[in-house]
């Protein structure tokens, strides 16, 4: 299973130690499971460190290696417009439609009311222990 992680599952990943941070070490050890990402995902997660959490320069390069190492960077080949309210969003459809993936993970709510695109699953991170519950406790 192809799946991208939105910028905000990294994010509380790193900040937050919770169930994020199990999606990420469960699918860099899976090898049924492949992580999908793009440049422009990996910049996002860098400025947010960088300006919102004021990370060091050299804990944010050390996180985007760790990513890089169980993550499949994709090349954009499509501009997607499908959300409006926060077009920045968009980056993430682009990513899943350019790595041919089966599933977006995200907390953002424009992305999870989709629901589908292009026949790419959207869900909430919960959602997950529900989805694949062999997988994933319930928390």
């Amino acid at each position: 299973m192809r799946i991208v992680l939105d910028t905000n599952i990294y994010i509380a990943a790193v900040l937050n130690n919770d169930f994020s941070e199990e999606i990420l070490k469960f699918i860099a050890k899976t090898p049924s499971f492949t992580s999908i990402t793009s440049e422009e995902i990996l910049t996002e997660v860098q400025n947010k460190l960088q300006d919102k959490f004021h990370w060091l320069q050299q804990d944010i390069d050390l996180l985007l290696i760790r990513i890089r190492k169980f993550t499949k960077v994709v090349e954009i080949t499509e501009k997607i417009s499908v959300i409006i309210r926060d077009p920045k969003d968009n980056k993430i459809l682009e990513c899943a439609v350019a790595g041919n993936a089966d599933l977006i993970v995200t907390l953002d709510q424009d992305l999870i009311k989709l629901k589908k695109f292009r026949g790419i699953g959207i869900i909430h991170p919960k959602t997950l222990s529900w989805t694949f519950p062999d997988y994933f406790k319930k928390n």
